[in-house]
């Protein structure tokens, strides 16, 4: 009997070796050739790269920071940290500035304007949040659109006491706002009506920030303190291909989606326009790269043909259905059972009728 366990579990390990060997050969390339593809803990896809000739064009270069410990990505020559790449959503994630306006019981001050300018992306007006903190706090962002339009709006918070600030950003010690399409820079602006002075004991500082959906949460038990010690929080960018939408992208010499892969419309606003690349369905890859979408083998991905053998295909599989089972009629990708065409459905009835 131990011997029987022994043999299971070596034939055990002996299969999990082999698909972590399987798994490490599907590694696609997410950079072009030659090319340096990793900064830290972060993947450098392309069409972003870092050095000569690994990226799109400029506003894809990346810069890895060797002085700091992780390695920092920051993009091309600009101050902005990098902290992820969203290939398939064509978004990237940031590390931007927290506004602060802080009083003492002397009268001083000391407060900060963090700004940011990002064109041709944009600050994604769906993955991000305007948010101000404090009981005797205004704050503002504006900036510029992508057709140059102005734009100011902003928040206000006002309580009296820890006691009546809600557990929710509603309005009482925390505010919030959308951001608007298409926004290209920004400039966030804090103030106070009262210079804290019968707040100091418990809010002496107030804060404000855009930030990505979700990567913030108010509390009044620990924001006040938490953010006073926060510097950076993550927001989102939005990036695109080119100009113009895909049938006019297509037409040009280059257009950036290659073989097996698709055309986005990226419609960030009517006068910003662009597009992002995907793989067609059954492929995975990186789409901007030459032979950058291969296939996917889901035979060996996923196992999909219970009561089946499994046959690939270039984008797909069919399932060949064991004896007694029959193809699912659409797609051959599943089997079903068969119903023996001597039995009759309970509903139905072959009777001879006497009067």
């Amino acid at each position: 009997m131990q011997f029987i366990l022994v043999v299971i579990l070596v034939l055990f390990t002996l299969a999990a070796a082999a698909e972590e060997a399987v798994a490490a050969e599907a590694v696609l390339p997410q950079a072009k050739p030659g090319c340096t593809y990793r900064c830290g803990n972060l993947t450098i896809p392309y069409p972003f790269g870092i050095g000569p000739d690994c990226y799109m064009t400029k506003d894809f270069s990346v810069r890895c920071n060797t002085s700091t410990k992780p390695l920092t990505a920051m993009w091309d020559a600009s101050p902005i940290a990098i902290n992820n790449i969203y290939l398939a959503e064509g978004e990237m994630q940031i590390a931007q500035y927290v506004a602060y306006d802080c009083y003492d019981s002397q009268g001083w001050t000391n407060s900060s304007e963090p700004w940011l300018a990002v064109p041709p992306f944009t600050i994604s007006h769906t993955r991000n949040k305007f948010i101000a903190i404090g009981c005797d706090a205004y704050a503002l962002f504006r900036g510029y659109r992508a057709d140059e339009e102005r734009y100011v709006t902003g928040c206000m918070s006002i309580c009296d006491n820890l006691d009546s600030v809600e557990q929710s950003c509603s309005g009482v010690g925390c505010c919030q706002t959308d951001i608007p399409r298409g926004l290209k820079n920004y400039t966030v602006r804090l103030d106070s009506y009262y210079n804290h002075t019968y707040i100091l004991d418990f809010n002496p500082c107030s804060y404000a920030f855009i930030v990505e959906e979700g990567k913030f949460t108010f509390s009044p038990n620990t924001s006040f303190k938490d953010l006073s010690n926060t510097e950076k929080l993550p927001t989102i960018l939005n990036w695109e291909i080119g100009e113009g939408p895909c049938d006019e992208a297509q037409k040009k010499y280059d257009y950036a989606c290659k073989a097996n892969s698709k055309c986005v419309n990226r419609n960030i606003t009517d006068e910003l326009s662009g597009y992002i690349c995907h793989c067609q369905p059954g492929y995975q890859g990186n789409p901007y790269l030459l032979d950058g979408c291969q296939d996917i083998d889901e035979c060996k991905v996923s196992k999909p043909c219970t009561n089946g053998r499994c046959e690939n295909s270039p984008g797909s599989y069919s399932c060949l259905c064991d004896k007694g089972y029959r193809s699912n009629g659409t797609n051959n990708q599943s089997c079903i059972k068969e119903v023996p065409k001597n039995i009759q459905s309970p509903r139905s009835c072959s009777c001879l009728l006497y009067h």
